[in-house]
């Protein structure tokens, strides 16, 4: 197969577990599962054709191809600075009205851009389908400028021994100039519409939401607050070309914004909160709280034993706590002696995994003789082992709680909601939020409280300015599975406490590979 998939790039390899997880085998041919139509009116086409015949025309003479993915990544257009190219990709079934995704062609620059949405190189032994290994190929996706959707994929390809990273800059140039092509190609009316949106982001962090027909454009603190479903069907009941309204939120209260009807769109409309009092972020509402507080109900009616398990600073505590609701509640901390006793009401061990051998013994022969209620907290599950997973077995439900890295999608909400906990009218800029919520959060919601406690102990605004050095790195936008990959081998480290001899042994990698892996993903 040209090579083992612990010498791959890390956005390669990711890509490889991908295929691998579809189903494909390397030895397999290009799946032929998707043939449509092409659509040569479309859009994409009119806004690329010009561009592509100047790329035909550079190309001349050379062994390179270039084609044109939809944004179902299914090919439209191709063209060939040499036509002998053209037999061997449509024995790869790179021909037009294909639709080339990972599922059915693995790894590849054109499916793999599609894929991450970022521009890629993938040259030889570097693809999953061995029928794929003699080329190299370059992609980009192509993003419409109003709407900020993917539009399509460029893609050059060619024989792999002619490899060059010359092609990259080539073919980053002629997707600009597609998606230059598809702007002025929009309307009128959608323009204006971008402009106000751009112009109007620009000079504030508030909530900013623009509705059209068919199109939406908003900026950050706009998704994490609003819910479009419901500002579509306010949207459509405005009177008057400008005036203030509530707006429903995902969560919490309405919120107060203003609204502009743009002129010279259809009817779009502009939605900003409104300056008169600072803006909140609506109370948060935990989307494991409905389902945990039910299991917590059903196993308080059965008065059954419960193990909570996570990270420390999950809330592993505060959720053995819940579980008593209104009754009688007794904590003992496993790091002490624990005394066997009988009780009518709840009892929590707090933390099973750091009893000694003798004790975890003790107390499961205390459960196996007793009808008492036990709730245990520990660590994960998984790292449990001997007497402790043996303690573990003899509870009948199971509730994990999440690290806060899982959390991000919600952690503008959680900061706020930790904040106003405290009794602090500090709230965090957009700028503090995003470079929190990027944090590994060793320490999970125990480490954000501690944080901001003592940054929102005089109230105002807190910015990036206000952040510790380690909170204020550069943005990294990491797939997800690269993401979970950074927080699986982070977590190992933490708890190896930086052996990455032992660390290795836990994940299953050689020590090389862990620190190549370290280095690529940029772990300290």
């Amino acid at each position: 197969m040209g090579g083992s998939e612990a010498d791959l790039r890390p956005e390669i390899a990711i890509a490889w577990r991908r295929a691998e997880l579809s189903g494909l085998d390397p030895g397999s041919g290009v799946s032929a599962e998707d043939f449509g139509e092409v659509d040569r009116g479309s859009t994409l086409m009119v806004a690329a054709e010009p561009v592509l015949d100047v790329l035909a025309g550079q190309l001349r003479g050379t062994r390179f191809s270039v084609l044109l993915a939809d944004h179902e990544a299914r090919i439209v257009d191709r063209r060939f600075g040499e036509s002998r190219l053209a037999d061997a990709l449509d024995d790869v079934l790179a021909v037009p009205g294909h639709r080339y995704t990972e599922e059915v062609a693995g790894t590849n620059a054109l499916a793999t851009a599609f894929e991450i949405r970022r521009g890629i190189t993938v040259v030889g032994a570097e693809h999953f389908l061995d029928p794929l290994k003699g080329f190299c190929c370059y992609g980009h996706p192509i993003t419409h400028p109003v709407t900020g959707r993917l539009a399509g994929v460029l893609d050059v390809t060619g024989h792999a021994a002619d490899a060059t990273d010359l092609l990259q800059p080539f073919l980053t140039q002629a997707v600009r100039d597609i998606e230059a092509r598809l702007l002025e190609g929009s309307s009128a009316g959608d323009r204006r519409l971008l402009a106000a949106y751009r112009a109007r982001t620009a000079r504030t962090s508030r909530p900013v939401l623009v509705l059209d027909e068919g199109l939406m454009l908003a900026n950050q603190a706009a998704t994490d607050t609003f819910d479009p479903a419901a500002a579509r069907g306010l949207a459509r009941e405005l009177q008057g070309d400008e005036g203030s309204c509530r707006l429903p939120a995902r969560a919490g209260e309405p919120v107060d914004v203003s609204y502009t009807i743009l002129p010279g769109t259809r009817r779009a409309v502009l939605f900003e909160a409104v300056e008169s009092k600072p803006f909140r972020p609506p109370v948060p509402r935990n989307r494991q709280l409905p389902s945990l507080v039910e299991a917590l109900a059903e196993h308080r009616r059965r008065r059954s034993r419960l193990l909570i398990h996570g990270e420390p600073g999950s809330g592993r505590t505060t959720a053995a706590l819940a579980l008593a609701g209104p009754h009688p509640v007794t904590v003992l901390d496993a790091a002490g002696e624990i005394v066997a006793r009988e009780m009518d009401h709840l009892v929590v061990i707090d933390g099973i995994h750091l009893l000694d051998s003798a004790a975890a013994v003790r107390l499961a022969h205390l459960l196996d003789s007793s009808s008492g209620w036990f709730a245990f907290t520990s660590c994960p599950e998984s790292e449990l082992s001997g007497e402790h997973a043996g303690l573990a077995a003899r509870c009948t439900g199971r509730w994990r709680t999440e690290p806060l890295r899982a959390r991000r999608h919600e952690f503008p909400l959680l900061a706020q909601e930790v904040l106003r906990s405290q009794g602090s009218s500090a709230r965090l800029s957009t700028g503090a939020v995003s470079a929190l919520s990027r944090h590994h959060w060793p320490g999970n919601l125990a480490e954000l409280a501690a944080l901001l406690r003592e940054l929102g102990r005089d109230g105002g605004v807190i910015t990036t300015a206000h952040l510790p050095d380690i909170f204020r790195r550069p943005a990294r936008n990491l797939p997800v599975l690269a993401q979970a990959e950074l927080d699986a081998i982070t977590s190992v480290l933490l708890r190896c406490r930086g052996n990455k001899v032992h660390a290795a042994e836990i994940l299953g990698i050689g020590r090389t590979t862990l620190y190549r892996r370290l280095k690529e993903l940029g772990i300290e």
